[in-house]
């Protein structure tokens, strides 16, 4: 029943542009983990979000084949940007298509490299943060873009199930992301909810002081 619920929902949400099809089609075509794709609903929510906060200047950490960027990217106010950081050029090259034929690629600025380094060396403050990085280092990644996000800003997480594995907490990756879990749900600095969409996705709102 909870698989035909959530195909149920998926059929209940607001379709995609033609430019975000060719991506899910092109990463189904082109790599072999297609499931790692953030998808119609979390792509919508992430749309939802950009405009509800009225966010002009946006940081995606872990950016993949460029889904969720483009999603967010699509209903920017004018002159609003998307930092998306990426290591792997293969999913930068599926990314790049997509964007190219949005017209939008303009509102968005793929930095190569690791991420991990490149979060130090960010200077900016975010309006909206979208966490979807190597989930090994999901602690660490909060601690150094929490200061980057300004007051009222949102801190979104995605996988934050880990396919069930914040439950038994069997292996690193799990206990990662449910150390992070643990972390915003209990930082007085942060207001949080867990949302049971697909593997699970938080958003958090920097309160402000």
């Amino acid at each position: 029943m909870k698989e035909e619920l959530q195909e149920y929902a998926k059929q209940h949400t607001s379709r995609e542009s033609e430019a975000l099809q060719f991506i899910t089609k092109a990463t189904a075509e082109e790599l072999q983990y297609d499931d790692m794709l953030s998808g119609r609903q979390i792509g919508t929510m992430l749309r939802l979000l950009v405009q509800t906060s009225n966010a002009s200047n946006i940081l995606e950490v872990g950016m993949f084949t460029g889904y969720a960027t483009l999603s967010m990217a699509e209903v920017l106010p004018e002159g609003g940007k998307i930092t998306a950081l990426e290591m792997n050029t293969l999913y930068m090259s599926i990314a790049e298509r997509g964007f190219d034929m949005s017209g939008l690629k303009r509102r968005i600025n793929v930095i190569h490299g690791n991420a991990r380094k490149t979060c130090r060396e960010l200077t900016d403050e975010y309006d909206l943060i979208f966490l979807d990085a190597d989930k090994q280092n999901y602690p660490q990644y909060y601690a150094d873009l929490k200061p980057k996000l300004k007051p009222g800003g949102l801190f979104v997480v995605d996988n934050v199930f880990w396919y069930g594995g914040v439950i038994e907490l069997n292996d690193r990756k799990s206990r990662a992301v449910h150390e992070l879990n643990e972390m915003l749900v209990n930082d007085p600095d942060m207001e949080t909810v867990m949302l049971d969409i697909r593997d699970g996705l938080t958003i958090s709102r920097k309160r402000i002081r």
